[in-house]
Order: C-alpha cells, then structure tokens, then sequence
C-alpha cells in the first residue's frame, strides 16, 4: 500500500509542475491574441502570468495523485472476480 502512495505522491509532483507550466502557456496564448493586451494596458494581463500558475498548482497536484493512485488501484483488482468471491467466502475455514 505505501508503494501505491508513493507512486500518487511523485504523480501529484509532476503535476506541481506540468499544470502550471500548462498555465503559464495559456496565459501567453491569451495574451498574444487578445487585442487589449499590450502597450497602454493596466497590467491586468501580467498578473495573470502570476496569478494562473499559482491557482493551478494545487488542483493539478491532486489532479494527478488522483488518477494515479485510481490507476494503481485499478490494476490491483483480482482478474477473476469470481474466485476472489470464492476466497472471500472460505476466509477463515479449514481446506
């Protein structure tokens, strides 16, 4: 069980680091096609340089945890569902 949080852990690390990056690209995107960006501006559209990055951090981190840790769990599930049944039922009594 700890090397399934361990591999959650280090899959919600790379997402620290992919989710803001993914941000910071946006935020260059919208600001090289919005007209109202650029010269004359009040600066609104550089705070978003800051602002996006930090506000996807933490949800990219659990974003990705997530699905690793379901994705772990996922491949862990008894490939016959009918002898974990079987084993389930026996738990306890002698063969």
């Amino acid at each position: 069980m700890a090397h399934l949080l361990t591999k959650a852990l280090l899959a919600g690390l790379i997402g620290l680091v992919v989710g803001p990056l993914f941000g910071l690209v946006w935020v260059f995107g919208l600001m090289l096609f919005d007209p109202k960006c650029g010269p004359g501006d009040s600066g609104g559209c550089a705070m978003g340089l800051l602002t996006v990055p930090v506000v996807l951090a933490l949800p990219s981190f659990a974003l990705f945890a997530l699905v690793s840790l379901v994705r772990n769990l996922w491949r862990l599930r008894p490939r016959d569902p009918a002898a974990a049944i079987r084993r389930l039922r026996n738990w306890g009594r002698e063969d």
